[in-house]
Order: C-alpha cells, then structure tokens, then sequence
C-alpha cells in the first residue's frame, strides 16, 4: 500500500503486485507499507485533528496489522547532484492491539518476513561498502558516474 499523503477516507489502495500504476504513484510519493501473512487486523487509520491535514487520514503505524513501513530507493536531485537516496523496510518492536488497545511485541511472523525481506534484497545486490548494499541499476548509475550515493 503506498502512502501519497492524507487521505479523505479511512483506505487506501493495496497492491498484490508492481503495477505502472504503483510504479506512478511511487515514483512522486516512495514510501509504502507491505502487509502479509504476518498481518493478523486490517489497516487501521488514524484522523489527523490538527494541522493542514486535519480531518484527513493516515495509517496508523504503531496499531496492529502490523505493516512494515518501507522506502523505495530512487534516484533524487540533491544540492545539484544526481543522489541515490536509500530505501529500506522497517518494524516495529512493539505495536497496539486494535481489540484489547495493549502494547504487544513484534510476532515472530512478522520479525521473520522481515528478515526474509532483507535477506532477499541483499542476495540481489552488491556490497559496496560496510553496510551498504546497491541494487543491479543502481550500481550501474554510480560505476558510469551517473548519480552518486548519498552521504551515510
């Protein structure tokens, strides 16, 4: 599910797969939430009461589905420059359960997505430094001085 800023209803569009459509939405707005089996509630929603976005939605990241928040990597002007900025998937050690509203820990499921997640990107990329993994398309920008890699 992508996340292209306030929304006007509590839903947004899912995606079971890339499509041009999510590649649009992505290429303006690159952050997004992936759900799975480790998801057990539906989205939840929060109302933004103050701000510019008031009475607007958004995903409630710290309530259960869970959903892993996620980043996709893209290429941005930065001070002049072609920057590879990084992308990158994420959890929460803790989230609210929508039926009993307590703090739980991250499930086992969803720590071991996770990690098949970062396992997966990493055995498609390349190690170009400590910690730092480029995909295919990427490396290619950075080795044909394309696009540089931003700073830590």
């Amino acid at each position: 599910m992508p996340e292209s800023g306030p929304l006007d209803e509590p839903k947004a569009p899912a995606f079971e797969r890339v499509s041009d459509e999510l590649k649009t939405i992505l290429g303006s707005a690159p952050k997004f939430y992936l759900a799975g089996a480790f998801t057990r509630f539906p989205v939840q929603f929060r109302r933004f009461t103050t701000g510019p976005a008031a009475g607007k939605y958004g995903v409630d990241l710290m309530a259960q589905g869970p959903l892993m928040p996620s980043l996709v990597g893209r290429v941005s002007i930065v001070d002049g420059t072609s920057t590879l900025l990084p992308g990158g998937i994420s959890y929460h050690n803790e989230y609210r359960n929508p039926e009993t509203d307590r703090q739980e820990p991250a499930s086992k499921a969803l720590i071991a997505a996770y990690t098949l997640a970062m396992l997966t990107i990493r055995n498609r990329c390349t190690r170009y430094a400590d910690g730092i993994f480029v995909a295919p398309g990427a490396l290619r920008l950075v080795q044909r001085r394309i696009a540089v890699l931003a700073d830590g």
